[in-house]
């Protein structure tokens, strides 16, 4: 008994660690000559180094329209959604922390977003982003039922919860 015990704990000790080794990798990109974020990502990666800095500036100064984060709130449950980004697009600094402000006010869990990032070719490193049709960073891609329901590229057209509140109503 306490040998299968062990085993399980052993085994769910082992696959979070490879888990974590998946998230926030860090590379050198020669385009950019700096370091990125490659692959999959998760908030606390985008909180740290450069990236970081400009993640606390916008997420703090970020005033969504209340009304709509309420709507949001109750209707975006069913969703998940994708993001594709970089850490070295000003586009992405903007609007990524705007996001989770959004996210976090409308009382909504990280578990519904799948965050990539990509580096200056547009490439997720080991994680598979061509089937995206990514061009331009970031975008955000809305699923329901594994189903592409609508998609927010580079900037909104009005603002991130106006064109979320478009997307999913």
């Amino acid at each position: 008994m306490k040998t299968a015990l062990w085993f399980t704990v052993l085994t769910i000790f082992l696959s979070l660690s490879l888990h974590a080794q998946d998230v926030n990798k860090k590379i050198i990109d020669d385009r950019f000559d700096k370091e990125i974020l490659i692959g999959y990502c998760d908030r606390a990666g985008l909180q740290e180094g450069e990236f970081g800095e400009s993640y606390s500036f916008e997420y703090e100064d970020y005033e969504p329209a209340r009304k709509l984060i309420k709507k949001i709130g109750r209707n975006a449950v069913d969703y998940n959604i994708v993001i594709v980004l970089a850490t070295w697009c000003g586009d992405s600094e903007e609007q990524i922390p705007r996001f989770y402000r959004i996210l976090d006010d409308a009382g909504l869990s990280d578990e519904m977003l799948q965050l990539v990032c990509v580096d200056g070719q547009k490439a997720g490193g080991d994680v598979p982003v061509q089937e995206y049709e990514i061009e331009r960073v970031p975008t955000f891609i809305f699923f329901r039922d594994g189903i592409e329901i609508g998609r927010i590229t580079e900037t909104p057209e009005k603002t991130l919860e106006k064109d979320m509140w478009r997307i999913i109503k």
